[in-house]
């Protein structure tokens, strides 16, 4: 007498078994973490008043297309970029950076101030070159800055600068860390010149 056939699975079992599968690998997938270029509340500083009142706004920043996007963009150790789906920024990279300048000035700065008769307002234009992100080693950004006011025949100034973060340890929260500083250092570079300029001195670039 022959041995009966086990039976094949059924088209339910199957779609039961897959359902399961894809159930299981979606649960084992770990939410993304999200960073951002702004201070932490604590490390934030008093502001500084300056001498006079002084009307100023960062123009929306420029960056590379390259990583113009949420994920973060990485570079390895043959030269090559990997896009890291788990660690992104909080909001679009151009407007971190805006956000994060803005916030450096007016805690030294002050906040700005409204428009004199004349309607002069000292423009911050910020241009990236380079926002380059290699874990375990640095943290750099590369960047253009001009400071000219939307109205009259008054000093502009065009300066650049490459700010590097040196990282050994605390992986990618020590890189995001390091871009705070880079960003913080482009701020105090457009801080000085600002205050030179807005007083009518002679200012150089300071990186």
């Amino acid at each position: 007498m022959k041995s009966p056939i086990p039976a094949l699975p059924t088209l339910r079992n199957c779609a039961a078994l897959g359902l399961a599968v894809l159930l299981g690998a979606c649960s084992s997938m770990q939410p993304p973490r999200f960073h951002t270029l702004m201070p932490a509340p604590a490390s934030t500083t008093p502001t500084i008043a300056p001498a006079g009142p002084l009307a100023w706004e960062v123009l929306p920043v420029t960056i590379p297309a390259q990583v113009d996007q949420p994920q973060w963009v990485v570079r390895t150790i043959d030269g090559s970029l990997a896009v890291l789906e788990q660690e992104r920024w909080i909001a679009p990279l151009g407007e971190e950076i805006r956000a994060a300048v803005a916030d450096r000035l007016t805690r030294t700065l002050g906040a700005p101030a409204p428009p004199l008769e004349s309607g002069k307002v000292w423009q911050v234009r910020i241009d990236v070159q380079r926002f380059d992100s290699v874990p375990g080693r640095e943290a750099r950004l590369e960047a253009t800055w001009t400071l000219s006011p939307n109205v009259g025949a008054a000093m502009a100034l065009r300066c650049h600068g490459d700010f590097v973060q040196q990282i050994s340890t605390g992986g990618y929260a020590a890189l995001a860390s390091g871009h705070q500083q880079g960003v913080a250092r482009l701020a105090e570079s457009i801080t000085r010149t600002l205050r030179a300029l807005s007083a009518g001195q002679s200012a150089t670039c300071e990186a």
